[in-house]
């Protein structure tokens, strides 16, 4: 009897070790799971500001917001703001460090969560998005700054890091949250030269904790950093090849994809290649399975009329300063047609709210107004149980970046009120 007893014990003390284990085995959650605090990147140009302004008062009575700063002036001009915004600024939190980056989805923690709650916090390696390599320039010191923001915020929270060798941006991957991880091959590359796809997949694995990859071909024209023109006449800004720019997961076994209207795609050189390579996407990811082998549904998502969004430039003097020698080729009274990173894949999601683009304004086709009307209808779909919320990004996009690049989640298992 006493035998028994004492093996029905040790078995006991068995399955409670194990299922302890199994509750300290950390993930890459995904971005729609719970939400201790929101980081949320502050610019130093009024109308940036105001983007960012829109996206703290979306989501501040949801979630924390957190808000990284160096200068005490610019803490100052951006609390006016928010005051003149009717935002409770008690209810933000600043953050001083060495140096405020805008987008801090990027250089900022990737957190890994446990069932514990408990966190760690995923170092990549930085090389401000691989432009080193386009320009043949060598990193400076405010790069090397900008990439150790994941480990000072790391020390401020008191989380402990994985560090790889291995560059990568919080833009360019995602997850979700159930052992998949998706990113763009062309950027992988293009960010560590001298490695193997697979060498990177495997640390893209390693550090995230995460099971199977699936890789997209190539990085969208629109998004692609070159030297000069990216074709014929037009000049496009972005992150250099980010996921979250055209493709994202929308629920464990969902993946929202851009499109491009064939209608639109023949209105300029840009969207015309990124009409095949978005195609491309499509065909990958319609044959994608997640961790148990079962397919994913995919959803396209609109992209906006580049040819409305695009702004356009006569070149002269004053234009050559500002693109310096990225229009050499054209001449004094050419057209240069500039594209910021519009994009509705660029959304961001926390407790109860999605956040995602409105594009149209006064003067704009009739039909861009429709297709935010439209991108709206889908989200609602998608998240039958969080407010969409529809804010202009325009501002930030024109620098590169959207809504998601200007912000950074971090996982909790509690709600914040």
């Amino acid at each position: 009897m006493q035998v028994r007893l004492l093996a029905i014990l040790l078995f006991m003390v068995f399955v409670s070790f194990n299922a302890q284990q199994k509750d300290d085995t950390f993930r890459m959650p995904a971005e729609w799971e719970q939400h201790q605090a929101v980081w949320v990147g502050v610019f130093n140009a009024p109308g940036r500001n105001l983007v960012a302004a829109a996206i703290v008062r979306s989501i501040y009575k949801h979630v924390q917001v957190r808000l990284n700063y160096s200068a005490d002036s610019t803490k100052r001009k951006f609390n006016r703001l928010l005051d003149s915004l009717k935002i409770d600024t008690s209810k933000v939190t600043w953050v001083k460090d060495s140096i405020a980056f805008n987008w801090i989805r990027d250089p900022g923690p990737i957190f890994l969560i446990n069932k514990n709650g408990e966190q760690k916090v995923v170092d990549f390696g930085w090389n401000d998005y691989g432009n080193c390599f386009v320009y043949d320039q060598r990193l400076k010191k405010a790069d090397s700054i900008t990439g150790r923001i994941d480990k000072r915020m790391a020390a401020l929270l008191k989380l402990p890091i994985i560090s790889s060798p291995i560059v990568a941006e919080g833009g360019g991957l995602e997850t979700n949250g159930a052992g998949v991880l998706m990113s763009i091959e062309e950027t992988a590359l293009q960010r560590n030269p001298g490695k193997t796809l697979k060498e990177i997949e495997a640390e893209y694995l390693r550090v995230t904790h995460c099971k199977k990859m699936i890789w997209l071909k190539r990085m969208t024209l629109q998004e692609k950093t070159v030297k000069g023109l990216h074709i014929e006449n037009w000049k496009s800004s972005g992150a250099n090849g980010h996921i979250d720019e055209v493709a994202r997961f929308v629920a464990p076994n969902t993946i929202a994809l851009a499109q491009i209207d064939k209608l639109e795609k023949d209105k300029n050189p840009i969207s015309k290649v990124d009409y095949d390579i978005l195609e491309e996407c499509y065909a990958i990811l319609k044959k994608a399975t997640d961790v148990n082998g079962k397919p994913f549904t995919i959803i396209r998502i609109p992209s906006p009329d580049l040819n409305a969004n695009a702004v356009s430039y006569i070149v002269n003097k004053e234009i050559r300063k500002g693109f310096s020698e990225e229009i050499k080729t054209l001449k004094d009274g050419d057209t240069l047609k500039y594209v910021p990173a519009v994009s509705y894949m660029n959304f961001m999601t926390t407790n109860g709210v999605v956040l995602i683009a409105r594009y149209w304004n006064e003067g704009m086709p009739p039909k861009e107004k429709e297709k935010d009307e439209k991108v709206k209808k889908i989200f609602e779909q998608l998240y039958p149980d969080r407010k969409i919320i529809q804010i202009n990004p325009t501002n930030i996009n024109r620098i590169g970046g959207g809504i998601h690049c200007a912000t950074r989640q971090q996982p909790g298992i509690f709600r914040y009120y």
